[in-house]
C-alpha cells in the first residue's frame, strides 16, 4: 500500500495537501507547522477517531485537538494505491460522530471498495488492529520504545514461526488461568471455594436446623406452662374484681338511699304569699321599703295633726277678729257718719281710722277662717299595717339558703349515684360468697404483666423457630443439596487439576515457541540495530514485554537499555520499532513523526541510511523539524516535501 496524496481539514490544516513519494520522503517542517496533524490526520484516515475520548487535565481527546481551527467541519481525502488499484477514501462528519462519515471508492470509476468500511477501514489496509499499528508502523517523537501488547505479541509470534495468525501464548495462558481463576483463585474466589463454602453453609444450617428444632421444643414448653400460670392468675383477678363489684353495688346502694332522703329535704317551690319568687336580697329591699312607707305615713299624719292643731287656732283668732270687726265697725261707722254730718273732721278722721281697722280685722279674719278650713278639711294619710316585714324577710331568706343547701345537698347525692353507676354500681346484687385469694389483686396484676411479657417472648422464640425452619425446608433437601455439592466440588477439582496441568503443559510449549520465533525476531533487530549504530553493537534480545537488552563485541554481558546512553537507547528502540515493523506490517506505510529528534548527526546519517535502503521495499514518511534530514535527503536524491 502507498499514499499519493492526502488533502485534509484537520485541526491547523486548512484544505492542505500532502504528496508523499513512493519510497522514503522527508518531510520538513518547524514546530507548531503541522507536521504531527498530518500524523495524526492519517491515523484517523485509517482507523476513525475514538469519540469515548474525554478531555482531562493535561490530555485533550482527538476530537477536541484536531477540530479544524477555521471552525469548517473536519473532513479528509486519502489517494492510495491498494493491491494494484487506485482506491480514495474520505472522511467527514455524522451527527454523532465528528470524523464518523466514511467513503471508500476506486479513483477511476467511483465504485465502492468491497470490504471498506468506517470501522474496519484500517485493518483492512494494513492487515492489522490499530494497537498493532501504533505500536509497529507508526512512531511518534519520543515513542519508538514498544510496551507490553497480547494482541501485538500474538502478531509477531505467528508471523515469525509459521507465517500464519495465531492466538499468542500469554493469551492462551491468561484464558487458561481466567478459567482455573474461576475454580478457584487464591483459595477464597472461586467455583471450588464457593462451592465449599455452600457446603460449610448447608453443614451449618443442618446444625442450625438441629439446634432451632430444639429450641422450638423448649419454647413450645415454655408456652405451655406460661398460659396455664396466665390462667391461674387471671382466675385470681377475676376474683378480686367480683369482690369489688360486691364493694361497689353496696356503695351505690347506701349512695342510692342518701339521695333519696336528699330528694325529700328539698322544699317544694311554690311563691311567698308575700314576697312571691323573690330573691333574698329583693325580699329584704322589699321589707326595707315597706317598712319605710309605714315610717312616712306616720310621720305625714304627725305632720298633719299639727297643721291641723294650728289651723284650729288660727280658725278661732279669725273669727274673733271678725267679730271684733263687727262690734267695731258698725258703732264707728255710724260715729263717722255722725261727725261728717256734725263737721267734726278730727272725730271724723279717727272714726274713720277706726272703721279701716275694723275693715282689715274682718278681712283678715276671713282669710284665717278659710285657710284654717282647708287645713282642717285634709284628712290623714293611710297608714299601712305593721306586718313585721324585716322579721318576715329575714325568715324568708333563711327558708331561701336552706332550700340552695338543700338542692346542693341532693345534686352531691345525684352525682354519687351517677359516679357509682358509670364504674358499673347497681342496686342488685348476688348472693354469693367469696373469699379474697391468697395474693393481694395488685401482686396478681403485677406477676400477670410479668408472665405476659414472658409469653411475648416465648412466642417470639417460637415464631423465630418455625420461620427459620419454614425456610430451611426440610432436612432431606439439604443432604440432597450436600450430595449434590459434594459431586460438583469433585468435578471442579478435577477440572482445577487439568487446568493446571495444561498451564504448566502451555509454559513449557511456550518455552519451545520462544525458542523458534524470538531469535528470528532478534536477529532481524540485532541487524538493525548494528546498521544503526555502525556495527559498535551487533547483538540484541529482546523479553515478552519488549523491553530490550544490547550487547558490544566483548561485553561479557549484554546491557539493559536503561544502562545505555540516550542516543543509543533511542537506536535501539529505533531497530526493534523496525523490526516488528518488518515481521507485522510489511506493506503498510511507516510513520515516523521526529523519531530521529534526539539522533546525533553521526547517527541521524546512518539511521537515514538504512530507512532509504528500507523504502526500496515500501513507503516511508519521516517528519522533521531539522534541516539536516532535508540536506541529507537532497544530496542523496531523496524527496523533500516542505510544509
Amino acid at each position: 500500500m502507498r499514499i499519493k496524496k492526502m488533502t485534509a481539514a484537520f485541526g491547523g490544516l486548512d484544505g492542505a495537501v500532502l504528496e508523499p513519494g513512493p519510497g522514503l520522503t522527508v518531510i520538513t517542517a518547524p514546530n507548531e507547522g503541522g507536521k504531527s496533524t498530518w500524523a495524526g490526520f492519517w491515523k484517523a484516515m485509517l482507523y476513525g477517531i475514538d469519540t469515548r475520548e474525554r478531555d482531562k487535565t493535561g490530555f485533550l481527546a482527538d476530537k477536541t485537538r484536531y477540530q479544524p481551527w477555521s471552525g469548517a467541519p473536519m473532513a479528509g481525502e486519502v489517494e492510495l494505491e491498494w493491491r494494484g488499484r487506485e482506491v480514495t477514501l474520505r472522511r467527514s462528519p455524522t451527527k454523532t460522530n465528528p470524523f464518523g462519515g466514511f467513503q471508500a471508492v476506486y479513483t477511476a470509476s467511483g465504485d465502492p471498495v468491497p470490504g471498506l468500511t468506517a470501522a474496519g477501514a484500517g485493518e483492512r489496509l494494513t492487515g492489522v488492529s490499530r494497537e498493532v499499528y501504533l505500536r509497529s508502523a507508526f512512531v511518534g517523537r519520543g515513542g519508538a520504545a514498544i510496551g507490553s501488547s497480547g494482541e501485538l505479541e500474538a502478531r509477531i509470534s505467528a508471523l515469525a514461526t509459521s507465517g500464519e495468525e495465531d492466538v499468542a501464548w500469554s493469551a492462551v495462558e491468561r484464558t487458561l488461568k481466567d478459567w482455573r481463576n474461576r475454580r478457584r483463585a487464591n483459595r477464597a474466589n472461586g467455583l471450588i471455594p464457593q462451592l465449599e463454602e455452600e457446603r460449610a453453609g448447608l453443614d451449618s444450617a443442618l446444625r442450625e436446623m438441629d439446634q432451632t428444632r430444639r429450641r422450638k421444643g423448649s419454647a413450645e414448653q415454655e408456652l405451655k406452662r406460661l398460659e396455664a400460670k396466665r390462667e391461674e392468675l387471671q382466675s385470681d383477678l377475676e376474683i378480686w374484681a367480683r369482690i369489688e363489684k360486691h364493694a361497689l353495688n353496696r356503695r351505690y346502694g347506701e349512695a342510692y338511699m342518701e339521695w333519696e332522703k336528699a330528694k325529700e329535704a328539698v322544699p317544694e317551690d311554690r311563691p311567698h304569699p308575700v314576697f312571691g319568687t323573690m330573691t333574698g336580697e329583693e325580699a329584704w329591699a322589699f321589707a326595707q321599703k315597706k317598712q319605710d312607707e309605714r315610717e312616712e305615713a306616720l310621720e305625714e299624719n304627725r305632720r298633719r295633726e299639727a297643721r291641723r292643731a294650728e289651723a284650729e287656732k288660727q280658725r278661732q283668732r279669725g273669727q274673733m277678729e271678725l267679730l271684733m270687726g263687727i262690734l267695731l265697725g258698725l258703732p264707728m261707722l255710724l260715729m263717722l257718719a255722725a261727725k261728717l254730718l256734725e263737721g267734726t273732721w278730727f272725730i271724723a278722721a279717727l272714726a274713720g281710722m277706726a272703721v279701716l281697722g275694723s275693715v282689715w280685722c274682718l278681712l283678715d279674719g276671713r282669710k284665717l277662717a278659710r285657710r284654717a278650713k282647708e287645713v282642717l278639711a285634709a284628712p290623714s294619710v293611710p297608714v299601712p299595717k305593721d306586718g313585721d316585714w324585716l322579721n318576715q324577710a329575714a325568715g324568708y331568706r333563711e327558708g331561701l339558703a336552706a332550700a340552695v343547701q338543700a338542692r346542693a345537698a341532693e345534686a352531691a347525692a345525684r352525682r354519687r349515684v351517677d359516679d357509682l353507676a358509670a364504674q358499673g354500681g347497681q342496686l342488685f346484687d348476688t348472693l354469693e360468697m367469696l373469699h379474697p385469694p391468697a395474693q393481694s389483686k395488685e401482686a396478681a396484676a403485677a406477676r400477670l404483666a410479668a408472665v405476659d411479657r414472658d409469653l411475648d417472648r416465648a412466642r417470639g422464640e417460637l415464631a423465630r423457630a418455625e420461620g427459620i425452619l419454614a425456610h430451611m425446608g426440610g432436612p432431606e433437601d439439604l443432604e440432597a443439596r450436600r450430595s449434590q455439592l459434594d459431586e460438583q466440588l469433585a468435578r471442579r477439582s478435577e477440572e482445577y487439576d487439568a487446568l493446571t496441568a495444561a498451564l504448566d503443559a502451555l509454559s513449557a510449549a511456550n518455552d519451545a515457541l520462544r525458542q523458534r520465533f524470538s531469535p528470528a525476531l532478534n536477529r532481524e533487530a540485532g541487524a538493525l540495530f548494528a546498521a544503526l549504530t555502525g556495527g559498535r553493537w551487533d547483538k540484541l534480545s529482546l523479553a515478552r514485554d519488549f523491553s530490550a537488552q544490547a550487547a558490544a563485541e566483548g561485553d561479557p554481558l549484554p546491557r539493559p537499555a536503561l544502562a545505555l546512553s540516550a542516543g543509543t537507547a533511542e537506536q535501539l528502540y529505533l531497530a526493534v520499532r523496525l523490526a516488528i515493523c518488518k515481521l507485522t506490517v510489511p506493506d503498510a506505510p511507516l510513520v515516523l513523526d521526529d523519531a530521529l529528534a534526539f539522533f546525533d548527526d553521526q547517527r541521524c546519517a546512518l539511521a537515514l541510511e538504512l530507512l532509504r535502503s528500507l523504502a526500496e521495499d515500501r513507503q516511508i514518511l519521516l517528519f522533521t523539524c531539522h534541516g539536516r534530514e532535508a540536506d541529507w535527503a537532497q544530496a542523496h536524491g531523496v524527496p523533500v516535501v516542505r510544509l
